[in-house]
Order: C-alpha cells, then sequence, then structure tokens
C-alpha cells in the first residue's frame, strides 16, 4: 500500500480549502510521505486529507514493510526504511533529538542553522549533525557512516568526528574507517528518488510564490498563492534565516525552499528561492529542460553540487537577467545576505 499523507502538523490550520491555506508548525516530527505500514505509538497511521501526524515528544514511530519521510527542521530530512524506529526525544525546532531504536535511518541535512541542534541517540552514542550533508544510522549492526557532510560521534570515553567517506561502528570503541560510498541500497536509492521529487516540487512552489503580487513578506505571499510556509517569520526567524518549508497543493506536500540564493541536496539536487527560480531547468535555464523538471548538478562524491548552478549568477548580488523569465531578478543577495550562489 502506498499512501501521502497531506496536511500539516498543524499548529494552526486554516477552515476551508485545507491544502491552500497558509499552515504553521512549531515543531519538528511532521510525516510527511509513507509507504506501507507505519505505526505512531502502535496506533496505524492513516491518512486523512489535509493532516500530517505528527510525532510529539517521547512518542515512537515505525514501520513494517515500507518506508517513512519525517520532516525535522527547515531542510532537514529523515527517512526510515523497512522494519524500522524511532522515539523523538525532544521536537523543539532548535533542539531537536530523536533515538533510533531499530532498523536503519538516513539523514538529509539540506540546511542547518548555525543555532540548531540536530541529533541522533543510538543506546550510548550521540551523533550531533553540525553540518550540511547525508548521514546514515545502522543498528544491525550498529554503524554510522557520513556520506557528505560532518558529524560528531559522543559516548562514554569520548568523541569522534567523523567526515565524508568516514564511518564507525556504534557498539564499541569509536574508530573512524572508509567505506564506500557509491555502495547503495533500497533505502538509499529510495530517498534518493524522494530528494528529486522534493526538489521537483520546489520548482513550482518557488516559481509561484515568486509570481505572487504579495511576495517579499512570504507568508502573505504564500497563503493568497496557496502555498503555505513554515520556517520563516512564523518561527521567529527573520530574514536572515536560511530557508523553510513551504507547502505545495499540487504535490501534496512540503517543500524546501531558500529565502533567497540557492540551496542543495547533498544528493544533487538544487532548491531554488522565489529569487533564483528562473535558473531551473523547468524554464530552460542552466542544465536544460528536463521531464522530471529537475536535473542533478552532481552526486554525493562530486566536487561541487553548486559550481553549474551559480556559474550564472552574479556573485556581486547585483541584477540579473533571465532570458528564461523574460525578466530580472531581484539581488540574489536580497534579505539574508546570502549572495549569489546562496548558502552552501
Amino acid at each position: 500500500m502506498r499512501f501521502l499523507v497531506t496536511g500539516c502538523s498543524l499548529a494552526v490550520l486554516a477552515a476551508g480549502s485545507a491544502c491552500a491555506q497558509y499552515v504553521i508548525s512549531a515543531h519538528a516530527g511532521v510525516v510527511q510521505y509513507v509507504e506501507g505500514r507505519a505505526y505512531l505509538n502502535d496506533q496505524v497511521v492513516e491518512p486523512k486529507f489535509g493532516q500530517f501526524p505528527d510525532i510529539k515528544e517521547n512518542q515512537e514511530f515505525r514501520t513494517e514493510e515500507g518506508r517513512a519521510e519525517i520532516l525535522l527542521t527547515p531542510g532537514v530530512f529523515l527517512r526510515l526504511g523497512e522494519n524500522s524506529s524511532i522515539r523523538m526525544l525532544s521536537n523543539h525546532l532548535t533542539n531537536t533529538r530523536f533515538e533510533v531504536l531499530s532498523g536503519s535511518a538516513m539523514i538529509e541535512c539540506s540546511d542547518v542553522p548555525k543555532d540548531n541542534s540536530i541529533e541522533a541517540v543510538y543506546k550510548g552514542n550521540a551523533i550531533r549533525f553540525d553540518k550540511q550533508g547525508l548521514y546514515r544510522i545502522d543498528t544491525e549492526p550498529a554503524r554510522v557512516k557520513v556520506y557528505e557532510g560532518e558529524a560528531v560521534v559522543t559516548d562514554g570515553s569520548g568523541s569522534l568526528t567523523l567526515k565524508g567517506g568516514k564511518a564507525s561502528n556504534l557498539n564499541g570503541v569509536l574508530l573512524a574507517e572508509n567505506f564506500d560510498r557509491k555502495d547503495t541500497d533500497a533505502l538509499y536509492n529510495w530517498s534518493d528518488r524522494r530528494a528529486a521529487y522534493v526538489a521537483k516540487a520546489n520548482i513550482v512552489s518557488a516559481s509561484t510564490a515568486s509570481g505572487s503580487s504579495s511576495y517579499g513578506g512570504y507568508g502573505s505571499g504564500y497563503a493568497s498563492s496557496g502555498f503555505g510556509g513554515f520556517g520563516y517569520d512564523s518561527f521567529g526567524y527573520g530574514p536572515s534565516f536560511l530557508g523553510g518549508w513551504a507547502f505545495n497543493p499540487f504535490f501534496g506536500m512540503y517543500t524546501y525552499m531558500p529565502y533567497s540564493g540557492f540551496g542543495y541536496s547533498p544528493f544533487g539536487y538544487t532548491y531554488f528561492s522565489p529569487y533564483t527560480v528562473g535558473y531551473a531547468p523547468l524554464y530552460g535555464g542552466l542544465g536544460g529542460y528536463t521531464s522530471t523538471g529537475t536535473t542533478r548538478l552532481a552526486g554525493i562524491t562530486g566536487n561541487s553540487r553548486m559550481g553549474l548552478a551559480a556559474a550564472g549568477a552574479n556573485r556581486s548580488g547585483s541584477t540579473v537577467a533571465s532570458s528564461a523569465r523574460g525578466g530580472s531578478f531581484g539581488s540574489m543577495g536580497h534579505a539574508g545576505g546570502h549572495s549569489g550562489g546562496g548558502h552552501r
């Protein structure tokens, strides 16, 4: 069985057409997508139009013959494989902690704000994700892998920093070892596909927000365009915050949207802001048009994921023209100070 849970975790959901209204959430732990069978505190997760299940603190979430995608802080995705389970220890946006109980979990960090703490726990180990990247935790055997980025693993004996291409066991002495990042499995490949789908939804959401007459305040612009957003000023973050979630009613899902400039998925996909969406391949921009509406700039082991996307941007932050949109963007460094290529 496959279904998409549509709606929000909800702090506020306006009446009427739920998917087309402004949505605000104040917590991490939104269950965005489930394939197969999943349980929240032993209750079967069932699809309800206009709602997302919300994993509260100390609640457990598990899959059986299926997979799940959970939204943590804006830009951070937690994806569980089959027969996997977690417990939410803290669902605060600035302090997100979850415990891996069984199975396999992949953590895609496309945006990690400096003051946010994102941490996974497995038995006596704490794994902190300090940088954008891709990470994996398995319980059989107990092991953490860093495909890209940087993770700090701490146990009773000390700490170990792991960078891209390094792994460590979690049931003994912490020791950094090499692993083959090209050796993938079903969970990795599924996570890659989900990242591509999120990137495709991003292009549509960013384009709609950009074309809105109310765009500029983000919240009001998204609402009038049918795109709810959370992760911007709703959470107390000003324009210097790197980005947030935006609900896409056409795809029935949330996508990540940078506040300005470009963002990226460690799988190689680009996230566009409303100011830079004219470079998206959907419009025949850099990378060319594709049937999927998005292109992979580089993989996990690529030298520069953002090199191609940033090539046509004016890094000085001045106005640039876009033949794809038939007009000009505003400053590429608008609002957040992320000039040109945006954050990396």
